[in-house]
């Protein structure tokens, strides 16, 4: 039931619907809606086809009928996809396929000598998990910086204003995951 959750709210958000204003329309209470969207409760099956019609869909749709695993689930290294630079520096590759349904964005971050994400600290919701490479990290959260080097990881709620910077000698490299996906 974790899916229908997951594709319930995935579709509300792309639409830029309000839980509290879906609540209201399918007249349930927001915090049993959120709990339908975090897989802690099962709507009824009225209840699922009033959300899919709130949502322009199909209850096909937010069970997840129409998902398949790409044809190719293989992203081969030779083969990966350059995102974007990342300020002055800082090189990001996807490391999955494209698929609308993911959970997760993970990606391979190359942090020229010296590199930074920038003078302050930013944040945004969700989650990330590093896990470095190659290289030398510091990653600072609520003003308290963390060192991290080859073979070390970190995981953080997105939403604690954060920075990053390649404090080594030469390149550094990091998986980086992210969650909701955002790319």
């Amino acid at each position: 039931m974790k899916n229908v959750g997951v594709n319930i709210k995935r579709m509300r958000q792309d639409k830029g619907i309000k839980l509290r204003q879906i609540a209201r329309q399918l007249n349930v209470s927001a915090s049993f809606l959120s709990q339908v969207e975090t897989g802690k409760a099962s709507p009824s099956l009225s209840t699922l086809k009033n959300i899919a019609d709130a949502l322009s869909t199909t209850v096909g749709n937010l069970v997840g009928e129409g998902q398949t695993v790409a044809e190719n689930p293989v992203v081969r290294s030779e083969s990966r996809k350059y995102l974007q630079e990342l300020g002055d520096g800082i090189k990001l590759y996807l490391l999955t396929s494209q698929d609308s349904n993911k959970q997760m964005e993970p990606l391979l971050f190359r942090l020229n000598e010296k590199a930074t994400s920038g003078k302050g600290t930013y944040r945004h919701f969700g989650q990330e998990f590093v896990l470095v490479l190659k290289g030398s990290i510091e990653i600072s959260l609520n003003d308290i910086t963390y060192v991290l080097r080859k073979g070390d990881s970190i995981y953080f709620n997105s939403s604690v204003p954060h920075s990053f910077r390649n404090t080594g000698k030469g390149e550094a490299e990091a998986i980086w995951v992210v969650t909701p996906p955002t790319f």
